[in-house]
This record gives C-alpha cells, structure tokens and sequence, in this order.
C-alpha cells in the first residue's frame, strides 16, 4: 500500500512539474498521468470512466453551452448601458466589479471577462486612463463573484463531483453563498483602494504597435512590367518566405487578405509585407518585379485593422509554431506581433511557439468577424457589433434559462435538470443550436476535468492520501483542528497557483476527506476549505484562466499578480478560516 501511495505521489508531483513548467499541453499530461495509473493498476479502467459519467462534470458543460446561448442572445450592448462615459475611474471600476461578480456567480467566468475586456479598454482609450489600472481587478472580480454559488466556478463542482463520487453529502447553496458575499464584497473595497497604488501604468501594446508600424508592415506594388504580373502568389516565390510574410493584397478598392497561394498578382497591385523590415527591403532589391512606392513605407493605415487576441489555456494552437498552424488560414488573419508576460517577442514570428496567454496583434481585413473560434482565441479588441442591441423581447429566452437555472443553484430541483432545462428552453426558442453546443465543448477541458477525478481516486485508493494526512496530523499534533486546516487551506492555495484550480482541488480532496475522518470531525469545513483556497489564485496568472486572459490586454507581467494579489491573499485567507471556525466549528 506504502509503495503504491508513494508511486502515486510520484505521479502527482511531476504532473505539477509539467504543468508549472508549461513542458505539456494540460490535457495530454493529465492523460499521461492517468494513463501511468492505469498502467499501475492503482486505479481501474472503470473508475477512470465513471468520471465521464458524473453527473457535475456534465453540468459544467451544460452551463459552458447556456452561457454561450445567453452572451449571443442578450448580448453585451446590454451590459454595457449600465455604464457612463462620464464616470470617475474609481466609480466605473466599483460598477464593473459589481457586475461581473453578479454575472459570474451564475455565468462561467471566462466569458465573462472576454465580453468585458474590449469595452474596459475602449473606456479607457477614450477616458485617457491606462487599462492595467483595470483589467486585473476585473478578473479578480469574477473570481470572487464564482465563490458565491455552486455553479459560478467548475471548481465547486469538480468538487462536487468527488464528493458524490465518494458517497457523502454535496455542499449546498448556503455553503457557499453567505461566505462568497462576505469575501468578494471585502475583496472588491481592497481592489478599490488597493488599484490605484498597487497596479502599474502602462500603455496598450497596440498603440506601440502602431508607433512603430515600419517594422512590421512594408507597402510595396507591383509596376508596369513587373516580371510578377500573372503570376501566382506561389509562383511569384511569395511563400515561405524567411522572417516576413505577404500579409495583404490591394487592388483599387479590392482588399485581399489573407493572402492564399493561388491569388494571381496583376500590375498596379500593392502589396503589403509583415515582418521583418530589412527583410522585406532585401527581397526588392532583388530585382524581382516588386517596388517601393514614392512615398516610402506606409504612412496611411487605415485600410486594415489592428485586432488583438489573447490564446487561452484551452486553445488547440499551444505549442505549435505559427508557421506550423495554419494560422492565416483558418483564422483570416496574419500576426504580426506576439507579446508574452507584457514583452514583445524578437525573431521569426512564423518560428515562434505559442504558449498560453500569448497576445496576438493581427492584421485583419474589415469583414474580419471570427466569433466561431473562441476556444483558440478570445478577441480582445473592441468590435462594432459588440455594441448591438436587441430589444427586451428578444432577450426573454436568456432571462427565462436564467431563473430556471437559479432554481437549481437554490436546491429547488435538481441542478442538472434546472441547467438540461435551461440548455432546451434556448433550443426551443432557437437561440442555442447544436452548432453552437458543438462549438461550447471544450475536449481539453472535458479531459483535465476526468482525469482530475480520477488523481483524487488514486491518491485515496493507494493509501497516499493518508500517508500525506498522517505528516499534517504530526505537525499539528495537540494544537486543535484549526491549524490543520490552516495548513490544508495553505497547502491548497500554493497547489492552486502552480496548476490549475480544478487540478488542485482534485488532488487535495481525498486529503482533506482522511484529515477530518482521521480528527473525527464533520467533512464540510473540510471540503469547504479546499474549495476556496483552489478558487483563491491572485498571485500568478497561471491558477486562473482570466488571469491569463487578461494579462496580454492589461500588458501586465508576473510580478504584477503577485504585488497586487499577495496582500488580498492573505485578507482573503484570513477572512474564510476566521468564517469556517465560528460557522462550522
């Protein structure tokens, strides 16, 4: 038993590795180490499958696809009313903080914030404040609104899930309800005092982009008798080229971008190069049949836009080099710019491998509108059509899903009927489609959370669990249940930093379930521990998908997180273990 404990501690922590050290795409470690269990026999193929079969796990993406229906069919015009022009920085970020916490007690949080993000900057832009003032505590925010009910975070139902997997009691409505509102309204008043000192002032990466165009972007044509007139863009040897690339092709009035290989090149054609600038000026002076034009490089960029996109941790494009991708492609956009922890990438961009919570600068055409890609990119520029609105009529469907999904949160009926019966009153009402539900799975996801089931399983089938327990009770020997789950709320939000939150809560349950048998105490200050401190990462932008997602926009960097979070993690800490002592014990 000792051996097979120790194998499978073995397992988890280099699982941890991997994941801190971004040496795996998530899902395939998790695969990998669950596999190695299986191999072991330390668990069985059938309980590696009862995860598929669990009922939470299924009501996460039952919420991931009611969310989706709801964003398309109330739209973000609607949110975007509640605020003014004219607000004090202090005020428009009081009321930002208040409505996605609202919203992502009862929506998934990652749709959340990329909603939010491009109007966040364009009140900004146009109130001359920097967004790195705001971004942070907007994800924060719904962080702290996700704590508030059981379905505002994957976290409370990854836990959940064990739970019933285990057999006993699931935490309910009140658990964490009264707890939720008590550490987002303090954590709200810290992030509104805390901001303005603690978060830095940075401009947008964009406008750098923008200031520095010539290194990016060369206009060349193509003059009457240029060697390339007829001929493809391939033939012409426009492709593959070394540290530039064809971005776009105008034509009169004609916009071509992307550029495919097949686009037959014509006399008067200009053609606009992204990349590397003296590149570009060497493949002119080659004598090939392409020229710069009289005025130089491009002086007029108005024919193209700039957009932003931030890669989130579920995206398919992580650790693949852009040229590898396909990216112009099947993204009708080109990059031209990559910034990773608030620095901009030097060398190839085409060489370059895309690591999570990358931001892309692209040029796109203006019929560029790629909603269907989200769980590759999450747009982050400001868009025309975020600001449609649609009368109240057409929002009812969204409201009605809404109050039967609470309902469920509250523990009237079930909470997977209440969100089966949200996902078909969107269908019926032709908001949702099955397109769109295809579109909302998630594989990567659906994966990590599975395996995540199964870690906790292993860790308490193989004994490692107690082993684990048997050390914290010897730390805390004589000094009362409070300083063990001092230490097993610690323990858990040093996890939840390094890894994923769901990850984090999977492999400290089964801990937390032979600690408190182990102390002969009830389990659901236990559980309701390891639930706050998974969801509880403000000091890295790893733990947390939104921390990652606005990292690019904010032009933040790690130390940021950790400046601003540390402090709201210790208020934080203190408040819920001071909460769980006088409610639980």
């Amino acid at each position: 038993m000792f051996s097979s404990g120790l194998i499978t501690i073995s397992i988890v922590i280099i699982l941890v590795i991997v994941l801190y050290k971004d040496l795996l795409r998530p899902s395939f470690a998790f695969l990998g180490a669950v596999f190695l269990l299986l191999v072991l026999q330390i668990i069985s193929p059938e309980e590696f499958l009862m995860g598929l079969a669990n009922k939470q796990i299924i009501v996460i993406f039952l919420l991931i696809g009611l969310t989706s229906g709801i964003q398309q069919n109330i739209g973000t015009g609607f949110f975007f009313k509640i605020f003014s022009q004219k607000l004090k920085p202090g005020t428009f970020r009081l009321r930002l903080m208040l409505l996605v916490s609202s919203l992502s007690a009862i929506l998934n949080n990652t749709p959340v914030v990329a909603f939010m993000i491009p109007y966040v900057k364009e009140w900004t832009k146009t109130n001359k404040f920097p967004a790195s003032k705001f971004l942070i505590p907007l994800s924060y925010s719904t962080i702290l609104g996700g704590m508030i009910t059981v379905v505002g975070t994957s976290t409370n139902l990854v836990l959940n899930g064990l739970i019933s997997q285990f057999g006993y009691p699931l935490l309910g409505f009140e658990d964490f309800l009264y707890l939720g509102i008590l550490v987002a309204s303090i954590g709200m008043v810290y992030l509104s005092i805390a901001s303005n000192y603690l978060l830095p002032s940075r401009e947008e990466n964009k406008s750098e982009v923008i200031d520095h165009l010539n290194e990016y972007l060369v206009e060349t044509y193509l003059p009457i008798g240029s060697s390339m007139h007829e001929k493809t863009v391939k033939e012409a040897g426009l492709r593959q080229l070394k540290e530039i690339f064809l971005a776009e092709i105008r034509r009169g009035k004609k916009e071509i971008s992307p550029v495919g290989p097949n686009e037959i090149l014509q006399e008067g054609d200009k053609l606009f190069f992204a990349g590397n600038s003296e590149a570009i000026l060497k493949l002119i002076q080659e004598e090939n049949g392409l020229s710069l034009p009289e005025d130089g490089h491009v002086s007029n960029y108005g024919f193209f836009q700039l957009t932003e996109a931030v890669v989130p941790t579920s995206s398919s494009l992580i650790g693949l080099k852009v040229k590898d991708s396909d990216f112009r492609n099947k993204y009708q956009g080109s990059i031209i710019s990559i910034h990773r922890n608030g620095t901009q990438l030097k060398g190839n961009i085409g060489e370059t491998k895309v690591h999570a919570g990358d931001l892309f600068l692209m040029l796109t055409g203006k019929d560029h509108n790629r909603n269907d890609y989200y769980k590759d990119l999450i747009i982050v520029t400001l868009r025309g059509e975020i600001s449609v609105d649609r009368g109240n009529l057409k929002r009812l469907p969204s409201f009605l899903a809404l109050a039967v999904l609470f309902t469920g949160i509250i523990g009237w009926i079930d909470l997977f009927i209440a969100a089966f019966a949200g996902i078909l009153t969107l269908y019926l009402f032709k908001v949702l489609n099955l397109q769109t539900l295809k579109k909302a799975v998630d594989l990567d996801l659906l994966l990590i959370l599975v395996c995540s089931l199964s870690l906790g399983l292993a860790l308490n089938n193989s004994g490692a669990a107690g082993v684990l327990v048997n050390l914290l009770i010897q730390l805390t020997e004589g000094s009362g249940v409070m300083l063990a789950l001092v230490l097993l709320f610690v323990m858990t939000l040093i996890l939840t930093s390094l890894i994923t939150n769901a990850a984090a809560v999977s492999i400290m349950f089964p801990i937390a379930l032979e600690l408190g048998n182990q102390l002969e105490q009830p389990l659901t200050p236990f559980f309701v521990a390891i639930a706050f401190a998974a969801s509880g990462d403000f000091m890295t932008p790893i733990g947390y998908q939104t921390n990652l997602m606005v990292m690019g926009p904010g032009n933040y960097k790690f130390r940021d997180y950790f400046i601003i979070g540390f402090p709201l993690t210790l208020i934080y800490t203190v408040v819920v273990l001071c909460f769980i002592n006088w409610y639980y014990l």
